[in-house]
């Protein structure tokens, strides 16, 4: 699959961990209600693979990029914010599973490329596998479309 395209919008988790699994259920969300973006606008279900495989391996058409991820903003559950790479540098609030920041190769792109991340607390993550989302963050999904909607157009103004 070709990644090359002005805009990406990349869902990142682990839908087998509830909650995590929130950025690739949002892009589910976008394609099957046939959510339309401007330009040339991509939606990809990243899942656990986006920072350590897409973000490595950047196209020369990129200009914008939106990641949509759970991260532990010490809120709660449902609240949502939008980031820039920079503002998640020194924090450990945006990690993977293996304890990895998952910005580590944004900070590259963030040069040339304008990249925005919509992230949410999680209300459950659990240790065991168990599919679905919290109905807090289920219901939070129509929100964070719209905030990516509004996110893309401000980047493309720019």
């Amino acid at each position: 699959m070709s990644y090359n395209h002005e805009n990406l919008i990349v869902g990142c988790g682990n839908i087998l961990y509830k909650d995590d699994g929130l950025g690739p259920e949002v892009i589910n969300y976008m394609k099957e209600h046939n959510i339309e973006f401007p330009g040339d606008t991509h939606l990809i279900d990243g899942a656990t693979s986006a920072p350590h495989y897409i973000f490595t391996l950047p196209e020369d058409k990129w200009k914008n990029i939106i990641i949509i991820d759970i991260a532990e903003l010490q809120s709660k559950p449902g609240h949502i914010e939008v980031l820039e790479v920079d503002e998640v540098k020194e924090s450990d609030r945006y990690m993977d599973v293996h304890g990895m920041s998952v910005t580590y190769p944004l900070h590259d792109l963030a040069d040339n490329i304008n990249i925005k991340l919509i992230v949410c607390q999680p209300e459950d993550v659990p240790l065991e596998m168990e599919m679905g989302l919290s109905e807090t963050l289920e219901n939070k999904i129509p929100e964070i479309v719209e905030l990516t909607k509004k996110t893309l157009d401000e980047m493309i103004q720019k």
